[in-house]
């Protein structure tokens, strides 16, 4: 009988660890894959800038190559970029603007993003001005 009550016992407190491990360590874990979500993508952005800074070395305009994919398919297509990294990517301006509207489920999780990155924990439009230094951002309506 001792035993079946030591048992029940282990039982509870391993309960009630697994569920505050779980409610307090949520946060925590998702904070983690936010901060890796934004390392991946940053490096990748230096990725296509050094492969547009390449190009225009090489006596290419940047310019040239257009926006967005196709500025992407002229760099896989002149040898600059092995693959383009995954991800909807935006090229403007020259290559001036590069980001990747990160597909974050809420705008908590997007101005968390944000501040990840040392800017203010907000989430600006994606068709901001504000894209030169914000990670993330929201996009208008449903679009996806």
């Amino acid at each position: 009988m001792y035993n079946l009550v030591v048992g029940v016992i282990a039982g509870v407190i391993f309960g009630v660890l697994a569920v505050a491990g779980a409610w307090y360590g949520g946060a925590v874990y998702e904070r983690a894959r936010l901060r890796s979500e934004l390392v991946a993508v940053a490096g990748q952005q230096q990725q296509i800038a050094a492969a547009l800074d390449l190009y225009e070395t090489n006596g290419g305009r940047v310019s040239s190559l257009g926006n967005d994919g196709a500025s992407l398919t002229g760099l896989l297509e002149s040898g600059f970029l092995e693959a383009v990294p995954p991800g909807t990517w935006r090229v403007r301006r020259g290559g001036e603007q590069i980001w990747n509207p990160l597909r974050i489920q809420t705008p908590e999780a997007c101005a968390s993003m944000n501040g990840l990155a040392g800017l203010p924990e907000i989430c600006p439009p994606c068709d901001s001005e504000t894209l030169k230094t914000y990670p993330a951002c929201e996009l208008p309506g449903n679009a996806a």
